[in-house]
């Protein structure tokens, strides 16, 4: 499973930090479910790690495009940060 880690700074810019393949080397835990245990341990309790569909992954993968590849990396951090907005109080 690949996500991408970003920080949102106090002015609501949001900055991406790395893309992350959460499957471990030996292939067990396909879905990084124990990367995420992990992640959630940090200071923002893992609020900064946006999950890559498969769908989405492979059109990033199909793209030779930077600008192609920024709208799609762009659309998935910012649907992650609205609905982590909305559950947030």
């Amino acid at each position: 499973m690949l996500f991408i880690e970003y920080d949102v700074n106090t002015a609501g810019e949001i900055e991406l930090v790395a893309l992350v393949n959460a499957v471990e080397e030996d292939g067990h835990d396909p879905e990084g479910t124990a990367w995420l245990a992990w992640r959630a341990t940090h200071e923002d309790g893992g609020l900064g790690c946006a999950p890559v569909s498969p769908a989405d992954l492979a059109a990033m993968e199909s793209t030779s495009n930077a600008e192609d590849l920024r709208a799609i990396v762009e659309r998935v951090v910012l649907a992650d940060r609205a609905t982590k907005e909305e559950v947030s109080p």
